[in-house]
């Protein structure tokens, strides 16, 4: 492990008490110049790290510490949850450790291979983000996937509304933004049994931007946050309500309720995109019209061979960008 995570277990193992700086390098076997650079890095992560002359240093708060405490408190349904500083995907992680008899909550600080739709990478920074995946054996069919990743977008914007006091809106079909800025992904998994056509395992990836990350050059423009500032909000709680609104809702999957809301937090209906056919590079242009009753975006074309035709796009086969 490295040198700032296993300061952060330490000074966790003893949360308000002062450890000196020369306990830390004994029971660590690092330099002083290395606990250093650990400790500026904790605290750019939102740590609250208290240091003392002559006595050491001491984690005053755990607000922005993702640990079963965190979390635990606010969860309505039981579940098995799992919490990690760094894992390559927190999806990857559930599909290696799901049980069968409830769902699973697992968490990480940081990922360093995070993926989006389409295998794109996510940028998951140490620290400001909230990473987690729930994975459950539901009892619905495999047609029903869509409506799933429909179906977290609505509970993401319920727990952060709930959390944050902040009204975040839909770009379908997997994507929150705030303040025009993209603050959330998610991407729905499934293992499938062909022969009765059911579901076996959902794996529900969703990555949040809470507060202001590292992010690469490339996303700068197009990468936002919740929150300027760091412990606005618990992301432990937001965990715990993300999963409670997702549970809520998929116990009432059958019934589509939720697509009302999701129709209502959907900015790109009324608005002309371009659609990328095939995920190709030509893009035609359109105008998002609807979301109709299986999820599918309606849209009605604006040039081309297709010209005031209507058709209903699928996430599987289009991206869409909204037209400037």
């Amino acid at each position: 492990m490295s040198t700032r995570t296993n300061l952060l277990k330490l000074l966790s193992e003893n949360t308000g008490l002062y450890l000196s700086g020369q306990k830390i390098g004994q029971e660590l076997n690092v330099s002083r110049n290395a606990i250093w650079k650990a400790m500026q890095q904790l605290r750019d992560e939102g740590y609250q790290i208290e240091s003392k002359p002559s006595t050491g240093y001491r984690l005053k708060s755990k607000t922005n510490m993702l640990t079963v405490d965190a979390v635990t408190g606010d969860l309505r349904f039981p579940c098995d949850l799992q919490i990690f500083d760094t894992v390559d995907s927190t999806n990857n992680v559930a599909k290696e450790l799901l049980l069968k008899d409830k769902p699973m909550i697992v968490i990480a600080n940081k990922q360093t291979g995070g993926r989006g739709r389409l295998g794109r990478s996510f940028a998951s920074p140490a620290g400001t983000g909230l990473y987690l995946t729930i994975a459950l054996q539901p009892e619905f069919d495999l047609d029903k996937a869509l409506y799933v990743t429909m179906a977290a977008a609505v509970a993401v914007c319920r727990a952060i509304e709930t959390v944050a006091g902040i009204k975040t809106k839909i770009k379908w079909v997997n994507d929150l933004f705030y303040n025009n800025k993209k603050i959330c992904g998610i991407l729905t998994e499934a293992q499938t049994n062909f022969e009765n056509g059911k579901i076996d395992s959902l794996i529900i990836g969703i990555g949040v931007n809470c507060f202001p990350g590292s992010f690469p050059e490339e996303l700068a423009d197009i990468a936002g946050c919740l929150s300027q500032k760091k412990n606005a909000f618990s992301r432990g709680r937001l965990a715990a309500e993300i999963f409670n609104e997702t549970m809520i809702i998929l116990k009432d999957l059958q019934s589509k309720a939720f697509l009302r809301e999701y129709r209502t937090k959907c900015f790109v209906l009324g608005k002309n995109i371009l659609v990328h056919p095939n995920l190709s590079d030509n893009a035609i242009k359109a105008r998002a019209i609807d979301i109709d009753e299986n999820g599918g975006l309606v849209v009605e074309y604006l040039e081309g061979r297709k010209a005031r035709q209507m058709e209903t796009l699928t996430t599987g086969e289009v991206s869409i960008k909204l037209d400037n």
